[in-house]
């Protein structure tokens, strides 16, 4: 995937998940994509079936589901990390969030989601 595809999809995105109060982080890597939804529990059930129902969309998995009582990217309708830039120094810290979503368990006190989200904080 380009350059270029990544920011019109991460544009989209942003105008998107602003018009229905979704916040979150995606983070890309080899044509993969790993996405941190924060949002009203009905409006994210809706727009994750909608992102299985997309034919671009492959392998949808749904890693960790928890509620918050407040939310990480307060700042972001959408943030996106490039991991073909930052993979290599940053791949056994992201093992261990993949592996402890699917077992849903948390690294420390955190979640899986807010581990990732202090792994790319810089």
């Amino acid at each position: 995937m380009s350059a270029q595809e990544l920011v019109e999809i991460q544009q989209i995105a942003k105008e998107n998940n602003a018009k229905i109060d979704v916040t979150g982080s995606r983070f890309y890597n080899g044509g993969r994509f790993l996405q941190v939804l924060e949002g009203p529990l009905p409006t994210l059930n809706t727009l994750y079936a909608k992102i299985e129902k997309d034919p671009r969309h492959k392998n949808s998995r749904l890693l960790f589901k928890e509620p918050a009582s407040f939310r990480t990217c307060t700042r972001w309708s959408m943030n996106m990390t490039n991991l073909d830039d930052r993979q290599a120094d940053k791949y056994d810290e992201l093992v261990e969030i993949i592996e402890a979503a699917k077992g849903d368990r948390k690294i420390g006190m955190a979640s899986p989601a807010v581990t990732l989200f202090k792994l790319f904080k810089s």
